[in-house]
């Protein structure tokens, strides 16, 4: 019958979907969540929720009131550690590894569907399947405590809605989503600037200054309790010289920490207007290729493709250099793609999606962290891929209305970027799902317990024991200076601060007994060079002041322990 054979291949499509989504999870379901970096800041602020201690960052000496992140992800991990009646990092981490399994499978349908409103059903299953396939956009986000992931699934939601917003219902819930997605990431004010705009550019005047007023109230909330905090004698007068520094990321706003020029470099000062406006056209510039390595693959990654196309043949593959530079022009042409099919998207009256990714490249450009922007960029990769279909496709009707072998050149341009992306990605996918490297863990009475991450280089593994031997040796008032304090306060239940980021020595040195620390940890971490810069001149300059008491065999990786 004529109605079957639509809704049989809807079906089809969306059980590709579900399969594609139990393909990347079905390794990846025990043992806990990544919190490294962000992620370990999330939890220890959950932690405070659940204990009654309000927002405040544990791992600090005076237990500090946060500033820098919202704080509807920490809120999360609080209402697990109820559920669970336990604090207890291994066992909540594991939880919030299912907790983001059925996250990341809601929102890949959510991408689908939004999709699927504009592609017919095996387009929109092509765009589902290279957002799942992104190391950058959904593998690793999804294995990570990281709020990139729940943004995501809401700003999907939120659009859905937007599109749909014909009676009040729909409407109102694109407000609550983008006020949840703000509450998420302060990037979420995308999301309430276009939800404003969509009344704007439909001349509703009068609903516009009600969504208006709406949308205030989330950024004034938290904008007003930030304000808060920043004005109140404690974070005037600190625990210590360096606690609300600058570049004390964790510890103050964001908009503090971005207006340096480098954050991990803070003696190279502050951006002047003159330098932001030269950050955005650099950050502009450097941005079709990072669209293209987040929705696609890593520029890195290139050179391991093309080793596997060329493994079992007695081709010689071509130099690093000249892969990694056609993998980052190619990307660049992908990223330029997207941009295309955005505009041809809002030529044709369908503005919100294009708005949306729009504002949002806008407010990424302002930031001073390049390195991170397939982070940023991670949520609109469903977004991204729709407007490089929608590109390829008005490229491939424009060549087959000329006839002939221009209508296969269409076919070809329309069929074989995609298809050899998705190829490099499945090849990228299977690797890190293959390879998972080992993490340790351990429990209270010592014992060490391993678990697989999607990454875990050995310079993090090394770290494991160094924590391991603080956590057993170190007396309760102790305190570790380290590149990474909150996940060292998960791991040795110690105070945990990042070492001073001071070219100056003697000021390091000085900032660190003002503390005090009581062990300072040296890693091979590198990017952000954190350790080799800023903490190990500190040992160098005093070395009469600390004393070696670990190394884990076999690394670099050094734990020193102050002469008392």
């Amino acid at each position: 019958m004529p109605t079957r054979r639509p809704w049989g291949g809807e079906l089809a499509c969306l059980g590709g979907v579900l399969l594609l989504w139990i393909a990347v999870w079905a390794a990846r379901l025990e043992g806990p969540i990544d919190l490294r970096w962000d992620a370990s800041t999330y939890y220890v602020l959950g932690t405070s929720l659940a204990e009654g201690k309000g927002y405040r960052l544990l791992n600090e000496p005076g237990e500090i009131q946060a500033v820098q992140y919202p704080p509807l992800l920490p809120a999360f991990v609080a209402v697990h550690q109820h559920w669970l009646g336990t604090s207890e990092y291994l066992t909540v981490a594991s939880a919030l590894r299912r907790s983001y399994f059925v996250l990341s499978g809601l929102y890949l349908l959510a991408a689908y569907v939004l999709v699927r409103g504009f592609l017919p059903p095996p387009l929109a299953l092509v765009a589902t399947a290279g957002t799942g396939l992104s190391f950058y956009s959904f593998l690793y986000p999804s294995d990570s405590l990281y709020a990139e992931l729940p943004f995501a699934l809401l700003a999907m939601l939120f659009l859905l809605c937007l599109r749909r917003s014909v009676g009040p219902a729909y409407s109102v819930a694109a407000g609550l989503l983008a006020a949840a997605a703000y509450l998420l990431r302060t990037a979420g004010i995308a999301l309430l600037a276009v939800w404003v705009a969509d009344s704007l550019l439909r001349r509703r005047f009068r609903q516009a200054a009600i969504r208006t007023a709406a949308a205030a109230l989330p950024v004034l909330a938290w904008q007003t309790y930030t304000a808060r905090v920043s004005g109140s004698a404690a974070y005037q007068q600190p625990a210590y010289p360096y606690q609300r520094a600058p570049y004390y990321y964790s510890n103050v706003g964001y908009g503090e920490n971005s207006w340096l020029v480098d954050p991990f470099q803070p003696e190279l000062g502050r951006t002047s207007p003159g330098n932001l406006a030269a950050r955005v056209g650099r950050n502009l510039l450097v941005m079709p290729r990072s669209i293209g390595e987040s929705a696609g693959m890593a520029i890195a990654s290139g050179p391991y493709v093309l080793d596997k196309a060329f493994g079992g043949l007695s081709v010689a593959a071509p130099p690093r250099e000249r892969v990694l530079g056609a993998t980052g022009v190619c990307l660049a042409l992908l990223g330029g793609g997207v941009l295309i099919g955005a505009l041809l998207l809002w030529r044709r009256g369908e503005w919100r999606l294009p708005l949306y990714f729009c504002a949002s490249l806008a407010l990424i450009s302002l930031t001073p962290w390049p390195s991170q922007f397939w982070r940023y960029l991670a949520p609109l990769t469903p977004l991204s891929y729709l407007f490089l279909l929608v590109a390829l496709e008005g490229v491939a009707r424009g060549l087959a209305r000329r006839g002939g072998p221009w209508r296969t050149a269409g076919a070809f341009v329309a069929t074989m970027p995609l298809a050899a992306l998705l190829l490099a990605q499945t090849v990228i996918a299977a690797g890190f799902l293959r390879g998972r490297p080992p993490i340790s863990y351990y429990i209270a009475d010592g014992t060490e317990r391993t678990a697989r991450l999607l990454t875990y280089e050995p310079a993090w593994h090394a770290l494991d024991p160094a924590f391991e031997y603080i956590r057993r040796h170190a007396g309760p008032s102790d305190v570790v200076a380290t590149s990474v304090p909150h996940l060292a306060f998960l791991r040795t239940g110690k105070r945990a601060v990042l070492p001073p980021l001071e070219a100056d020595s003697a000021t390091a040195a000085r900032y660190l007994d003002a503390v005090p620390a009581t062990y300072l940890v040296l890693d091979e971490l590198g990017s952000p060079d954190i350790s080799e810069r800023y903490a190990a001149p500190v040992v160098a300059h005093r070395p009469a002041d600390w004393r070696l008491v670990y190394t884990t065999p076999g690394t670099g990786v050094r734990v020193y322990e102050r002469v008392r």
